[in-house]
C-alpha cells in the first residue's frame, strides 16, 4: 500500500523511482512543496536489482526516509541504503533471511520507538505475519511471528497506524466482490498484532487498488 517518501527530512514526500534492470539506479526528486524539483537526482546507483522489493521508511529514526531492498530469493537478505539527505549511501545488509519467496514484505513502525520495522506477510495457507524490529543499525536476529492467520492468499496486505497509537497495524482488504470485500485489521501492541476486527464491510472491490495514509491529518491512517 505505499511506503514513506521524505528523503530529506523537511516534512515533505518526495518522489523515488527504482529502475531496476541491468544499470538498478534509483532517482529522486524532491518535493518544494508546489512541485518536484527539476530534473530528477540519482541518489543510488545499484540498488534494486529486478525481481527484488524496493521499499523506503525511516528505519534509523533520524526523520529522513531511508531505501531499503528485499532480495527475495534463496538468500532472502534485507539490505538498507540510508539517506544523507542528498542521496542514499552505500547499501549494507541489515537482515540475512526475510521475506524469502514470494512472500509480502511491508515496513512500519510496528512497537513506536521511532524507528520502522520490517513486517512479511507469509501469504499463504498459514497466512502467518513475521517482524522483525529494527536497532538503529540492523534489523532484529531472527523474524518474530507476530500473528498467526492474516492476509491469505488472494487479499491486499498493508500497513499503517489506524489508530494514531504511534504503533503500526496491519490491515487487509479481502478484495471480493460487493458482498465481501471487507477490510480487516489487527492492532499493534506493540510486541504481536491483536485478535483481527472487521474496520470496513464494502471497500476496495475486486480488483481496486486500496491504499493507506492519513488523509485529514489527525494522526491516525485512513483507507
Amino acid at each position: 500500500g505505499g511506503s514513506p517518501t521524505d528523503f530529506d527530512g523537511d516534512g515533505r514526500d518526495d518522489v523515488v523511482a527504482f529502475t531496476h534492470g541491468a544499470s538498478a539506479d534509483a532517482y529522486v526528486a524532491t518535493s518544494t512543496g508546489s512541485s518536484f524539483a527539476g530534473t530528477s537526482v540519482k541518489w543510488h546507483d545499484w540498488f534494486a536489482l529486478s525481481g527484488e522489493t524496493p521499499l523506503t521508511a525511516d528505519v534509523n529514526g533520524d526523520g529522513r526516509d531511508d531505501a531499503i531492498v528485499f532480495t527475495h530469493g534463496t538468500t532472502a537478505d534485507v539490505h538498507v541504503a540510508l539517506s544523507t539527505g542528498t542521496s542514499f549511501a552505500a547499501s549494507t545488509k541489515w537482515h540475512d533471511w526475510f521475506a524469502p519467496g514470494t512472500e509480502v514484505p511491508a515496513v512500519g513502525d510496528v512497537n513506536g520507538d521511532g524507528r520502522d520495522d520490517i513486517i512479511t506477510f507469509t501469504h499463504d495457507t498459514n497466512a502467518d505475519v513475521y517482524v522483525a524490529l529494527s536497532t538503529g543499525t540492523s534489523f532484529t536476529g531472527t523474524a518474530v511471528k507476530w500473528h498467526d492467520y492474516f492476509s491469505i492468499p488472494g487479499e491486499y496486505p498493508a500497513i499503517g497506524d489506524v489508530n494514531g497509537d504511534g504503533m503500526d497495524d496491519i490491515i487487509t482488504f479481502t478484495q471480493g466482490p460487493a458482498t465481501a470485500a471487507d477490510v480487516i485489521v489487527a492492532l499493534s501492541t506493540g510486541t504481536s498484532f491483536g485478535p483481527p476486527q472487521k474496520w470496513h464491510d464494502l471497500f476496495a472491490v475486486g480488483t481496486e487498488q486500496p491504499r493507506v495514509a492519513d488523509i485529514n491529518g489527525d494522526g491516525r491512517d485512513d483507507i
